[in-house]
């Protein structure tokens, strides 16, 4: 998942600052722009939303907005500006709506885990969960369409700067487990995570935040949990491992773009501990929003590092020390 505690993401000499996107508002009666059911409408050249959600948005609404701008693959700072003090469960709420409006035509097959980086066991954490969906697996060897990635404005990139917008997607490396058996909460501990995991690989997420802050307005967990923790898709490693036989904390990786090694982290950062604590506190968590972990489904634990950029073109690949490596080739252009 990705190192939201990080404001600062690095790839060679590009840095992309934290993004402070202004959105404009359409005047209304104005006739230049149509009013679509989603009540998005974006600025081409900089491909940020001009249409905005109200304070008195419904629930609907806020779902209709979110699955525009990820289809647009647009920035909104319009949760921000109009629900600053989101509540955690009216959080969860959208995203079980969103995820509701996507299983029309698609399934969920695995859950992410999010903030759950842990460097310092002085700072506290504030973990979340999201989905996964079929659609959003990546076969290996294939080359990954950038559907899902975000247009960034010229104007946010601190460096190279364009008359163009920039179209992204952040890596995170982490550790996946598959699930052969249930694990209800809300009293799973460690052993019966251990238990119940079939098979342990590595796994390349990709990410990047859709929600945005308006720059006086908080961007909180909150306002990621709705946006699905930032998630456009992932593709797993072909290595596979016995949970009983991992040395859970000690696993560590490289991130590599185009063959120059970007970023590196290790598993005991997750939780503080190790991705085991990433599951036991999954299993625990779901249960408070009415779900439960099942056998079948697989969890990415969350992010090791700190992401680089990936572009249209670019490669990745994260290398672990016993679960292998992971390699992908993002397609050129759009679409």
């Amino acid at each position: 998942m990705y190192c939201h505690e990080c404001l600062s993401i690095h790839r060679s000499m590009k840095i992309v600052l934290p993004i402070m996107v202004l959105t404009l508002l359409v005047a209304c009666g104005g006739d230049s722009v149509e009013e679509e059911r989603d009540s998005v409408a974006v600025e081409p050249e900089e491909m940020i939303v001009v249409h905005s959600l109200t304070p008195e948005a419904s629930d609907e609404e806020i779902v209709d907005h979110l699955i525009a701008i990820e289809t647009g693959g647009v920035m909104s700072v319009e949760l921000s500006r109009h629900f600053p003090e989101l509540p955690r469960v009216r959080a969860y709420d959208i995203q079980r709506m969103r995820l509701e409006r996507k299983q029309v035509n698609d399934s969920q097959v695995g859950w992410k885990v999010g903030y759950s980086r842990q460097i310092d066991p002085r700072v506290s954490i504030d973990p979340v969960f999201g989905h996964i969906l079929g659609s959003n697996v990546y076969q290996r060897g294939q080359s990954v369409p950038t559907d899902g990635f975000v247009h960034v404005p010229a104007s946010v990139l601190a460096s190279e700067q364009s008359s163009e917008q920039v179209l992204q997607a952040l890596v995170e490396a982490e550790v996946a487990v598959w699930l052969n058996q249930d694990l209800p909460g809300p009293t799973v501990n460690r052993d019966d995570v251990i238990d119940a995991i079939s098979q342990v690989g590595a796994v390349i997420e990709l990410v990047n935040p859709r929600v945005r802050s308006d720059g006086e307005g908080p961007n909180t967990h909150n306002h990621a949990i709705v946006d699905n923790v930032f998630h456009i898709g992932l593709m797993f490693g072909e290595t596979r491992a016995d949970a009983a036989e991992m040395d859970w904390p000690t696993e560590r990786v490289s991130v590599e773009i185009n063959g120059e090694i970007q970023s590196e982290g290790r598993t005991s950062s997750i939780m503080g501990r190790d991705p085991v604590a990433g599951v036991v506190w999954l299993a625990n968590e779901l249960l408070k929003y009415g779900y439960q972990l099942r056998a079948g489904e697989f969890v990415i634990t969350g992010n090791l590092v700190t992401p680089p950029v990936i572009e249209p073109g670019d490669s990745a690949k994260i290398e672990f020390t016993t679960l292998g490596a992971v390699e992908l080739m993002v397609s050129e252009g759009e679409g």
